[in-house]
């Protein structure tokens, strides 16, 4: 843990010692979820049919041909 833990309230050592106990493991579980990256969120094809599409701006021809040769 980062910090000490003040645990009031009238708890014993074995309530101290398991809300401890757990408030690591959430700082664990929350550690390796930040160290994980992010992953995109997956599309359906129904969402995916439901967009309009992509329309290109027209440009010139040497411009169309540039992109033709990539």
């Amino acid at each position: 843990m980062a910090e000490d833990l003040h645990i009031s309230g009238g708890a014993g050592p074995e309530e101290a010692a398991a809300i401890a106990a757990v408030v690591a493991r959430i700082e664990a579980e929350e550690l390796a979820a930040a160290a994980v990256r992010p992953q995109p969120i997956h599309k359906s094809q129904w969402s995916q049919a439901g967009r309009p599409l992509e329309r290109m701006a027209p440009v010139p021809p040497s411009e169309y041909n540039k992109k033709q040769q990539r």
